[in-house]
């Protein structure tokens, strides 16, 4: 019996590859379908086809014309070849590829040509951004000070043509080099002849296509002129005294060298033989290395560095206001402030609103409080804590927000079903909010939101619930809202069953057909999509409900803040966030990583990045939770970036004057935006280049020492575990001269090298006076200290000394939160809130101790208004805050010593670990019970710890 025959291997290989292929192919078809329904949820379809026509467009174009150039030479190769049988001596190898290779030239030379004509086309389409600006191209309405040309020239034209510039030199250089192969094949190119080595038809090819390169390198000569605008080879960014005086002439020298050159290749091409074109490649190298490299090296260093600030002086102006105008510091107003140390109770209380809004809860502190006290069910979370301000009984407050998102994976994992995790736990619900300036009893958030009663609250939420937020890490990357199983809604508190809730918005892609749901369960890879029997044809599939991924979707070519925050408008919760244009070719300005300027220190912060030196918060983004809405408004219409983009996509954005009056009182001044400006400002606040050039009076940015402190091995003293850069940060202040509380971010400054502090930068972010910047400048006559100094001083006072030492043991954290200088009328008071974490499961920072300095005197106390009390002339403790929500009296304290200290802290950490257990059974009002009583003996050990009240904690510092 004869066996079967098996089939070739080729065949099987053949098969195995089309089945990838189709399987590819099904996948991206299934990705394009799904993103165009999202496109649609979000009507942002005209961004969709926008963006691919583009692509396409660039890609074909790029593509075809590789693809030509290449066939067409390669053709050229083929006819030019010789038409005899000369076999040279030592080819063997070359002749019996060209024997092998004849018969296949034509479909090998189409294939080389597709194959390099796709992968350009795949490249070049990622140029989709710049050719969009370039075509849509604005006037910036401004001129550089060396040619005099508009900055839109820079910032559109000049990326673009150097695009064009590169594909065309890639695909020459590309052609040349497969010419010169296949006429090495074919017999054009003979190295071991002994005679007419190059047969003239192919010597004639090459030459021409050297000289096209030639002539394109001219092209780029004369392009590198305006480069030079970003040169960095002199003291600033821009065209130096060399660069004007030596490189400027010797580009355009070289430019006509090169069109003299590659004019000499098309002559070799016509008249054949290899002296002409040997004569021009010597002559432009020779010239380019005498005149582009070592004629400005030479002249920078024995013409420009024996007298640098007299040579560099007016470009060192060029790029000082260059600078200012493309990171938006025109406008920065500079006022005297005195920081005077004469500060009283009269003045507090006639600032009362200021020392009302003294944030003493850093959201990185705050975060692991709220979500143990007011997570509640095991499926929520909070991811953020965002500062905002809110009207609280007819007065302006500052507040902190977080909303309560849905967490699944906190689920036991037996309940981590498919239909749990996709159909049931489908949303977050409701927010809380929290009073900045004080704390619950034994130091907890003091809320004045919390728990599922969202209506009847300081703040009302009309529509609790949360789809659409910034979900936790790993959380299921797709819901199905209104299925038949129902979704688990606000968990009810008093052991009833949980409500069920179907989503009735517009939020999210209707499964309305087969074919979605197929198209979705193979896009993610989830089967469940098409066979359950729970998903209905109203059913909607919510994916991309991260705002932060949501947005940069809905605008791809903006740069984000990497930090969106919650807000409260109209009875919905909402999410804000600030788009950035940037560009790295505004002329003349310092270039700058964006991303380093921003000092964002969180792992895996999605903040502005990359190497720029332009940028304005154009527009702002708003996510509706419920429905997953998406609005850009064009917030600076002035910029012409901007401009260019609403040229390209006249529907995206909504103009500035559509922002709805309730919203507008919520929108921030940036914090990227800020943080890069006072990182350009530090030293560009310099106006005179003399001054410049000498860097005597730059500036520096204070070191952030909040976290966990630590005894010093080396000192014995303590101090902050980590120290970074500081960010800016908001206050509720009524600023120097100002007339009624602002919110503001702000920055102090340092000098260079030292930490006393010089200067206090504020950017306003009410609609009244969006945008303006003042600098406050300190009194240069005397000392102020700045943050680090002041920190120092507050950690080496005896009293707080030992009270942390005593608050550091048996396991326990302690923590300072970021230190704040706050402008009270003419004086900064410098606040450090304290925080004291103990080491059981679950536990979170709890306010301790507020230390307050001022005038060189340190206030150490329970609470903010005893501390400031302590420190300001007078002696007299402020009343509780108007709203009810002081600080509580510390309780009575009991005598003893260190013996007796330490049982109280022993008792005080068995109080917590049974509020841990007690909120892990859900009994709330025990919880509550522990907790206080938890507080009370932590005051009493601090009480005895102190000598039962034995003097007040101020220590005065000399």
């Amino acid at each position: 019996m004869v066996a079967a025959r098996r089939p070739p291997r080729r065949w099987t290989l053949a098969v195995l590859l089309l089945a990838f292929l189709a399987l590819a192919a099904v996948g991206s078809v299934s990705r394009f379908y799904t993103d165009l329904l999202w496109f649609r949820e979000i009507d942002k379809t005209s961004l969709f086809w926008g963006m691919l026509r583009t692509k396409a467009f660039i890609g074909l174009l790029a593509g075809l014309g590789t693809a030509a150039i290449v066939g067409v030479n390669l053709w050229m190769v083929e006819r030019l070849a010789p038409r005899y049988g000369l076999t040279v001596v030592a080819r063997p190898q070359v002749e019996r590829a060209r024997a092998v290779l004849s018969p296949y030239l034509r479909p090998l030379r189409i294939g080389i040509a597709a194959f390099l004509g796709l992968v350009v086309g795949l490249q070049a389409s990622g140029l989709w951004q710049t050719f969009l600006l370039w075509r849509n191209r604005v006037p910036f309405g401004q001129r550089d000070a060396l040619f005099n040309r508009d900055v839109g020239f820079y910032v559109f034209e000049l990326p673009f043509q150097r695009a064009v510039f590169g594909w065309l030199f890639t695909t020459l250089v590309l052609t040349t080099l497969l010419v010169a192969a296949g006429h090495y094949i074919l017999g054009g190119i003979r190295p071991q002849a002994e005679t007419n080595r190059i047969a003239a038809q192919a010597q004639s090819h090459l030459c021409v296509l050297l000289g096209l390169i030639v002539a394109l390198k001219a092209w780029g000569y004369w392009l590198d002129k305006y480069q030079l605008l970003f040169s960095s080879r002199g003291v600033v960014a821009g065209a130096s005294y060399t660069d004007v005086k030596a490189q400027l002439p010797a580009l355009e020298v070289l430019f006509w060298v090169a069109l003299i050159c590659a004019a000499m290749f098309f002559w070799g091409a016509r008249r054949g033989g290899l002296m002409v074109p040997l004569i021009s490649i010597v002559l432009l190298a020779g010239v380019s290395l005498i005149m582009g490299g070592i004629v400005p090296a030479v002249f920078q260093r024995f013409r420009v560095e024996p007298q640098e600030l007299a040579r560099e002086r007016p470009y060192i102006e060029k790029n000082l206001a260059a600078t200012r105008a493309s990171f938006n510091l025109e406008q920065v107003q500079t006022k005297p402030f005195a920081a005077s140390d004469n500060l009283t109770t009269k003045a507090l209380r006639a600032n009362r609103p200021t020392i009302d809004n003294i944030r003493l809860w850093d959201p990185e502190v705050l975060r692991p409080g709220v979500r143990n006290l007011q997570a509640i069910a095991q499926y929520y979370n909070f991811t953020d804590v965002d500062v905002d301000r809110y009207p609280i009984e007819n007065n302006t407050r500052q507040v902190m927000i977080s909303v309560r998102e849905v967490d699944p994976n906190g689920l036991a994992e037996s309940a981590r079903t498919w239909q749990n995790l996709h159909l049931a736990y489908t949303h977050g619900y409701g927010m809380v909010a929290v009073q900045v300036n004080t704390a619950a009893q034994g130091g907890q958030p003091d809320f004045i939101v919390q728990g599922f009663d969202t209506k009847n609250t300081a703040i009302p939420v009309d529509q609790p619930r949360v789809y659409f937020g910034e979900p936790p890490p790993n959380a299921p990357e797709f819901v199905v809202p209104n299925s038949a199983q129902g979704e688990y809604d606000a968990p009810s508190l008093s052991g009833e069953t949980n409500k069920l809730f179907n989503y009735d918005g517009d939020g999210g892609v209707q499964l309305s057909d087969i074919g979605r749901r197929l198209a979705f369960a193979i896009r993610f890879r989830d089967i469940n999509l098409l066979i359950s029997d729970n998903i209905k044809n109203d059913s909607r599939l919510m994916f991309n409900r991260d705002v932060r991924e949501r947005v940069e979707k809905a605008a791809p070519f903006l740069q984000w803040d990497g930090d969106p925050y919650a807000v409260v408008v109209g009875g919905k919760i909402m999410y804000i966030r600030d788009g950035y244009t940037t560009s790295s070719n505004y002329p003349y300005a310092q270039r700058i990583d964006l991303g380093d300027a921003a000092r964002r220190n969180e792992l895996g912060s999605r903040g502005v990045e990359g190497i720029g030196n332009y940028v304005r918060n154009s527009v702002k983004a708003v996510v509706d939770a419920y429905t997953g809405k998406v609005t850009l408004y064009a917030f600076d219409e002035q910029d012409p970036i901007l401009a260019a983009w609403r040229k390209a996509f006249p529907n995206l954005f909504a103009p500035q004057a559509a922002i709805p009056g309730n919203l507008r009182p919520h929108l921030r001044y940036p914090e990227d935006l800020f943080s890069i400006q006072t990182w350009i400002y530090a030293s560009y606040h310099i106006g005179n280049p003399d001054d410049f050039y000498s860097k005597e009076d730059f500036w520096a940015l204070p070191d952030d020492r909040a976290g966990e402190i630590r005894r010093q091995e080396d000192t014995g003293g303590l101090a902050a575990a980590t120290s970074v850069k500081a960010r800016p940060y908001y206050l509720l202040t009524k600023l120097p001269g100002g007339k009624a509380p602002e919110f503001v971010l702000v920055m102090p400054f340092t000098p260079n090298g030292k930490e006393n502090m010089v200067s206090y930068l504020a950017a306003e972010a009410d609609p009244a006076e969006y945008g303006k910047l003042t600098l406050f400048s300190l009194d240069r006559s005397r000392t102020i200290l700045g943050p680090t100094q002041v920190n120092a001083r507050i950690l080496a006072t005896p009293e707080v000394s030992s009270s942390l030492t005593l608050l550091n043991q048996q396991g326990s954290r302690v923590i300072l939160s970021n230190l704040l200088v706050v402008p009270v009328d003419e004086s900064l008071l410098y606040v450090q809130p304290i925080f004291v974490q103990g080491s059981a499961p679950n536990s979170f920072p709890l306010l301790q101790r507020v230390a307050v300095f001022y005038n060189n005197k340190v206030g150490f106390a329970d609470g903010l208004t005893e501390a400031i009390a302590e420190v300001v002339s007078g002696q007299q403790q402020l009343p509780s805050p108007g709203d009810g929500g002081g600080e509580q009296p510390p309780p009575t304290p009991t005598p003893g010593g260190n013996q007796s200290v330490q049982s109280l802290l022993q008792r005080a950490n068995q109080e917590y670990e049974a509020a841990q257990k007690a909120l892990a059974a859900g009994d709330l009002a025990e919880y509550q019970r522990r907790i206080d009583s938890m507080g009370q003996l932590v005051q009493q050990a601090l009480s005895t710890q102190g000598d039962g009240g034995s003097g007040p904690t101020t220590t005065s510092r000399p």
